[in-house]
C-alpha cells in the first residue's frame, strides 16, 4: 500500500466526516426546529421537569401573602361557598395591604342573600385596591366576568385561565391574550393597581408564554388561614405593604394542578400558582428560552463538539468523548438554568449526539474497507496466478462482514510479509550462494593467467566444472522453489500409487551405485488425490534423492502409502545419519543445509526440502519428520483423499 493509497484514503475520511458533520448538524436542527410536530416535546418536557427540581431555589420574600381558603376554615365558617359579605367582611381587615387579589369567581347571582352583592361591592370600594378574576371562554361569550356591580367597584380585572402543556403540567403562565389590545392577565392587573411600573414594564413585552421558575413543593409562601384573618387572629399589620392573594387551599375544592415539582401525584393549588407566577414577575425571574431559530442553532453545538473530537480520537476516546459530550449537554443545561434562568431543550442534541459515535463509526469503517478492497483487488491483479489470492478474492465476493474483510486484509498482508522475505532470500541467494561459485570461477582464470600459480588443464576443467554444475543446482534449485510458490495448480485427479512408483524407478539407478535397496509397499489399490502431478512428483522426487543421499551403502529405503482419517499417508523411510531436533526445527527453511564441514557432505543448494514444504502446503497436505541422530529418517506427507 503506497502513499498515493493512504492520501486518498485520508481524503475519502475527510469527505466522509464533512459530510456526518453536515447532515448530523443537519438533522439536529431540524429536530429542534420541529421538535413539537415530531412529539420531542414530551422529552424536553420530562427533561425540563428534572432540572427545574434540581435547581429550584426557596424564595424569602415577604412580599406575597396567601389567606387560604382551607380545611381548617371550611370547618369553622361552613360549607363552600360562603356568603359574599364574609368575602367583605375580610376585606375590611386587609385595608393595609398594597393590593388584593381574590382568586374566585363571582359571576353568579345568589338570589338567597341579595343585598350581599352589595355589601361586597362596598367593601371593594372602601378598599379601593382589589382585583377580581374573569376566564377567557372558548365558547359562547368571549369574557366570564364578575357581576357587574362588582366588576364597577374592583380597581381592575384579569383573566385567571392557565394552559398545561400537553402532559397536563401547569409550566408557564401567559400574561396578555388578544389582538391590539390585548387581555391583562390577573398577575398583570395586581401589578397594575399596586403601582410596580418597573415590574410591569418588564413583563408588558411578552405575548408568549413565560415559564415559571418554582420556589419548589407548595407552601413556600407566607399562608394565613381564612378563617383566622377574619377573626382578627392575625394582625392587620401583617399585611402591610403586601401583595395578598385569597384563593382555594382545600383539598376538596378541585383548583389544584400539577406542576413540574409535583411529586407522587402531588398537585399545586391555583392560588399558589398565581403566587410563584406573581414572585417571578416582581423578581423578575421567569425562565426565559430563546427563539426557536436559536435553540435550534444552540442544539447543534454539541454534535459539532462531538464531531470534532470523533475526527482526531480512537475509537475507545471516540466512545469517551460521546459520551462526556451527552454528560456536558446535562451540565450546562443545569447552569444555565440554575444560575441564568434561560432554558434550551436538550432533546434534540442528545439525539444528535447519541448518533454521531455510531454514524461515523459505520461511515469512517466503510470508507477504509472500501480502500483496502481496492487495494486487495489491485494485489489479487498482481498475483492472479497463485491459489492464495483467488481464494481470497472469492471471500471478498461472497462476505462483506468486518471479519471477513480483516481476513482478507491479513491474508493480504501475509502475502506482502512472504513477499519481503522472498525478497529477503532472493537478495542473499543473489549476493551469497550465486556469488560464491562465480567468485571461485573468476579466481581461478585470475590465478591461471599467472605463471606461478597455473594449474594443468584437466584440474582446471574440473574444478570450472564443478562451480559451474554448483550454480546451475542453486539456480535451478532457486526456480523450482519460485515455480512451487507461484504456479496455477490446475489440479488433476492422480494415483499416488502410480507416482509414487514412477518416483522410485527415476532413482533406481542413483540407489544402485550405492547398493541401495529402495522398497515400495504399494497398497491394494489405487490412491486417488487431487493436484498437480508436476508440483507431486517434484516433490516425492526430492524426498527419495535426499533419502539416497544420506543413506550409507548396502542399507535400505522404504516407501509406503496408507489411508488415515480422510487422508492418503506417504510415508518414506532411510537408515541415513538422521538428524537432531534443532536441525528438524530448521528443517524446512530455504538455504538451510547441516554439516557442510563434514568431507562426504553431499552437494546441494539447501531448497530441496522448502520445495516439498511449499508444494505439499499448496496441496492443503502437510509433511512432519521422525528422526533421531544415526537412526535415519521418516518423512510422512498427508494429502486429502479425492473424492
Amino acid at each position: 500500500m503506497d502513499t498515493g493509497f493512504w492520501g486518498n484514503l485520508e481524503k475519502r475520511i475527510r469527505a466522509e466526516w464533512l459530510l456526518v458533520t453536515f447532515a448530523l448538524a443537519l438533522l439536529t436542527l431540524s429536530l429542534a426546529f420541529f421538535s413539537n410536530p415530531l412529539g420531542l416535546t414530551r422529552l424536553d418536557h420530562a427533561f425540563y421537569d428534572k432540572m427545574l427540581g434540581a435547581t429550584a431555589q426557596a424564595i424569602d420574600s415577604d412580599d406575597i401573602v396567601i389567606v387560604a381558603i382551607d380545611d381548617s376554615s371550611i370547618n369553622e365558617l361552613g360549607y363552600w361557598p360562603w356568603r359574599r359579605a364574609v368575602h367583605g367582611a375580610l376585606l375590611d381587615k386587609l385595608q393595609q395591604a398594597r393590593v388584593v387579589g381574590l382568586d374566585f369567581l363571582l359571576s353568579d347571582v345568589n338570589p338567597a342573600y341579595p343585598d350581599d352583592d352589595i355589601a361586597l361591592a362596598q367593601a371593594i370600594s372602601r378598599h379601593g385596591r382589589v382585583v377580581l378574576p374573569e376566564v377567557i371562554q372558548a365558547t359562547g361569550p368571549a369574557m366570564l366576568k364578575p357581576l357587574a356591580p362588582l366588576a364597577q367597584a374592583a380597581a381592575s380585572l384579569g383573566y385567571i385561565n392557565v394552559y398545561p402543556d400537553n402532559d397536563g403540567v401547569i409550566r408557564s403562565l401567559r400574561l396578555f391574550q388578544g389582538g391590539a389590545d390585548p387581555y391583562p392577565h390577573f398577575i398583570t392587573a395586581m401589578l397594575a393597581v399596586a403601582g410596580d411600573q418597573n415590574s410591569l414594564h418588564s413583563v408588558q413585552d411578552h405575548t408568549g408564554p413565560l415559564l415559571i421558575s418554582y420556589a419548589g413543593n407548595p407552601g413556600h409562601f407566607t399562608l394565613y388561614p381564612y378563617a383566622q384573618v377574619l377573626n382578627g387572629n392575625v394582625p392587620p399589620e401583617a399585611f402591610k405593604g403586601k401583595y395578598v392573594l385569597v384563593g382555594s387551599w382545600g383539598s376538596g375544592l378541585g383548583d389544584a394542578f400539577p406542576t413540574p415539582l409535583s411529586r407522587e401525584g402531588e398537585a399545586m393549588s391555583g392560588v399558589e400558582i398565581l403566587a410563584n407566577g406573581l414572585d417571578n414577575a416582581i423578581g423578575n425571574r421567569w425562565i426565559r428560552v430563546p427563539s426557536l431559530w436559536l435553540s435550534a442553532m444552540l442544539a447543534c453545538l454539541p454534535v459539532l463538539l462531538a464531531c470534532v473530537a470523533l475526527r482526531r480520537l480512537s475509537p475507545r476516546q471516540s466512545f469517551l468523548a460521546t459520551l462526556a459530550t451527552l454528560l456536558l449537554i446535562f451540565a450546562c443545561s443545569w447552569l444555565l438554568l440554575r444560575y441564568a434562568q434561560i432554558w434550551v431543550p436538550l432533546t434534540a442534541s442528545i439525539i444528535g449526539v447519541a448518533l454521531a459515535y455510531p454514524v461515523w463509526s459505520w461511515r469512517s469503517q466503510e470508507a477504509s474497507l472500501q480502500h483496502i478492497d481496492q487495494e486487495l483487488l489491485a494485489l489479487h491483479a498482481e498475483r492472479q496466478g497463485m491459489d492464495v489470492a483467488a481464494s481470497t478474492q472469492k471471500a471478498a465476493r461472497g462476505d462483506g462482514s468486518l471479519s471477513s474483510r480483516v481476513t482478507q486484509l491479513h491474508g493480504a498482508i501475509t502475502q506482502l510479509r512472504r513477499a519481503h522475505q522472498k525478497r529477503d532470500e532472493t537478495l542473499r541467494f543473489l549476493s551469497h550462494d550465486m556469488r560464491a561459485p562465480q567468485n571461485s570461477i573468476l579466481a581461478l582464470t585470475q590465478l591461471q593467467q599467472q605463471p606461478a600459480t597455473t594449474l594443468p588443464e584437466p584440474e582446471l576443467l574440473r574444478r570450472v566444472d564443478t562451480y559451474a554444475n554448483r550454480t546451475l543446482e542453486l539456480v535451478d534449485g532457486f526456480v523450482q522453489l519460485a515455480r512451487a510458490e507461484g504456479l496455477a495448480l490446475a489440479p488433476q485427479l492422480l494415483d499416488l500409487v502410480e507416482l509414487l512408483a514412477q518416483c522410485c524407478d527415476d532413482l533406481w539407478a542413483q540407489a544402485q551405485r550405492k547398493n541401495l535397496l529402495i522398497q515400495f509397499e504399494e497398497p491394494d489399490g489405487p490412491a486417488w488425490v487431487q493436484g498437480n502431478p508436476f508440483l507431486l512428483r517434484r516433490a516425492c522426487c526430492n524426498l527419495l534423492d535426499n533419502a539416497v543421499k544420506y543413506s550409507p551403502e548396502h542399507t535400505r529405503i522404504t516407501c509406503s502409502i496408507s489411508p488415515a482419517s480422510g487422508m492418503w499417508v506417504v510415508t518414506i523411510q532411510d537408515q541415513g545419519r538422521g538428524m537432531s531436533a534443532t536441525q528438524q526445527r530448521a528443517l524446512f527453511t530455504p538455504f538451510t543445509r547441516f554439516q557442510e564441514d563434514v568431507t562426504d557432505n553431499p552437494s546441494g543448494a539447501g531448497l530441496g526440502l522448502a520445495f516439498v514444504h511449499t508444494a505439499i502446503h499448496r496441496h492443503a497436505g502437510t509433511i512432519s519428520v521422525q528422526s533421531e541422530e544415526g537412526q535415519g529418517s521418516t518423512f510422512r506427507i498427508s494429502l486429502p483423499i479425492a473424492v
